[in-house]
Formats: structure tokens, sequence, C-alpha cells
């Protein structure tokens, strides 16, 4: 029987070469209402996709896997999903926690401990969303003072070196942020990301032509990295 804890679903995957340890892990989050499995994956490289099309809220992890380890599967990520490792090594739990994961949990994974983790993550999960559902402004430093911003007037941003240049319908700032960043901190069914130097928001976007994105007077190219999870992101007709 599951556990009913919330009426938030938190869409999950889980990564780990070890087809064991992907059935243990199954077996434990069929026991929480709240959370749904949407794929398990063997290796790293296999779950991109659906990471990237941000339809997971929260990744269970392992560390040590061939190809691309879980640790660098976090670095690369550039919006990524609440994360808790599942592994069967101590020795990584700092550079996890420096990460910024959830938490991190040893094999064998029991009951007990797993619902604490999820139900952490879970709170975290709310907090966020009730933090991007009540705001619709942003503060952002730049000229040594601190500029409200309405997001939905902010229409690209743009890498340049250290710092990331914020253009909304009648200025530009420039802030020491990086784009990870800000991308984690504007509404992600509002702001994708379509090159490593761009982030657009979708409601400004006039028209989109094969590699490029026209917004105002503005042409914004599209890389082929990031095109295919910025399509399935449109309402295509």
């Amino acid at each position: 029987m599951k556990n009913k804890t919330s009426q938030t679903t938190l869409n999950c995957i889980s990564i780990d070469d070890n087809p064991a340890a992907l059935a243990a892990l199954r077996q434990l989050i069929e026991q929480v209402d709240f959370l749904h499995l949407k794929g398990e994956f063997t290796n790293a490289v296999e779950a991109l996709g659906i990471i990237q099309n941000k339809d997971i809220d929260l990744l269970f992890l392992d560390v040590e896997m061939p190809g691309i380890t879980g640790l660098e599967l976090v670095d690369s990520l550039e919006n990524p999903p609440l994360i808790i490792m599942v592994t069967g090594k101590k020795e990584y739990a700092l550079d996890a926690f420096e990460k910024h994961v959830v938490d991190y949990l040893l094999k064998p994974v029991r009951l007990p401990r797993f619902l604490s983790s999820v139900n952490f993550a879970r709170k975290i999960y709310e907090s966020r969303m009730a933090k991007k559902e009540s705001s619709n402004t942003i503060f952002v430093k730049a000229n040594g003072r601190w500029n409200k911003l309405n997001v939905a007037d902010i229409r690209y941003l743009q890498a340049m070196g250290d710092y990331v240049r914020i253009f909304t319908k009648n200025e530009k700032y420039m802030v020491n942020k990086t784009m990870k960043t800000l991308m984690a901190n504007l509404p992600p069914d509002k702001f994708a990301r379509v090159h490593r130097s761009y982030i657009v928001n979708i409601d400004h976007i006039e028209n989109i032509e094969e590699n490029t994105i026209v917004t105002g007077r503005d042409v914004i190219p599209i890389s082929e990295r990031y095109k295919s999870a910025f399509m399935q992101q449109l309402n295509l007709l």
C-alpha cells in the first residue's frame, strides 16, 4: 500500500548502471503516492533527453557509472531537477552536497529513510512552485543599485563573459550572475535556453526560422544542443 502524503505529484526517473539497484529503487518509489516513475536508465546519456525536456521534477542518481558519472551529469545540467543521490559509496557525499543535491542515500536504502528523503524533496518542490506562482518580479543588481524588473517585460538574456545582459522592453541591465543562476529564478514555462549564450522569453518571440529567433529588432541563434528541448516546449500546431 502506498503512503499517502500529498496531492503534489513529482515526476521522477532513476539512473543506475545496476539493474538490481533500479528494481530495488522502483519498489520504494511504488510505495509513495506522490511519486510518478517516468523512466529507468542504466546510463546518464540515455536520460538526458527527458531531463532537458523539463518533464522531470526529481532525479534518483547513482554516482559511479560508466561514461558519465552521476556528479558529472549534475554539472552538465543547465536547470537540473531536484536530485537525490543513491549510491553505495560514502566518499562522494561532500562533493554531492556542494552541488546542492537534496539528499545522499546509501544502499541498501530502507523505506523510512527513503520516505524522509522524498518528503523533504516534496517540500522543496512545493516551496519553489509557490515562490514562482506568487512573484511576477525579480530584483537584479546593476550599476550599483538593485533594480526591480517585471518578469513579463524581460525579452531575453545574453551571456557576456562573467556577466549576463538582460534585455527588457525598454532597458538593458548588466549583472554579475551566471546563466544557470538566472534561469533557476525564471518561470520554466516562460523562459527557454536556446543557446549557450541566450535565454529567451517565449512570450516575446515573434517568429522562428530554421535556427534563428526574432524578438523585436533582435535575431537570436538556436544551437543544435538546445533545439529539440526548445521546440518541444513551444505550443506548436
